[in-house]
């Protein structure tokens, strides 16, 4: 009895189920590859766009496409800090007397905002404990959110969602 190959000569190439197998592995590698470079190309995309606008200190910006991974160069700055007393609109340079500088610098733009009103605007000074801006187009009250960024990643949903204002009440007990 002759045993026959489980192959097929095809146009003098053999094929077979393991030869078959490795090319199915190669292409699912090679798509995985492609996925991959195709996330990249996106944030260099979005960063080369960040340096094109002339944005200061360009980690302002931010580009997530909610594959899972956050981005070595592209990450979302959420320096964050609170107006200590109310502010009015002026066309005149603000200080915004705030609760901590820590992580502004001159040149960033910075977002303003309560549960009224929000602006955003160009650092020009930093103090020890307030943060300068050219101007303030709306009035504030006290605890007036002082941010490089007010959106929280919403990765369920694959959106960036306007982060929450709100008041703080803490109890000071003397012993």
């Amino acid at each position: 009895m002759l045993i026959e190959p489980a192959y097929q000569v095809l146009a003098g190439t053999p094929v077979d189920e393991i030869r078959l197998n490795h090319m199915e592995g190669g292409i699912e590698g090679a798509h995985l590859r492609i996925d991959r470079v195709e996330r990249r190309v996106t944030r260099i995309e979005a960063h080369l766009d960040a340096d094109d606008r002339g944005v200061i200190d360009a980690q302002a910006r931010f580009a997530d496409i909610y594959d899972g991974s956050d981005d070595p160069v592209l990450k979302l700055d959420q320096t964050k800090t609170y107006a200590t007393t109310a502010l009015s609109a002026s066309t005149t340079a603000v200080s915004i007397p705030v609760a901590s500088v820590t992580g502004f610098k001159v040149g960033q733009e910075i977002t303003i905002c309560d549960d009224t009103a929000f602006e955003n605007q160009k650092i020009t000074a930093v103090g020890t404990s307030s943060i300068t801006v050219a101007k303030l187009t709306n009035a504030y009250k006290k605890g007036a959110i002082v941010a490089r960024s007010t959106v929280v990643r919403d990765a369920t949903a694959q959106k960036m969602r306007i982060g929450s204002w709100g008041t703080h009440t803490i109890t000071i007990t003397q012993a």
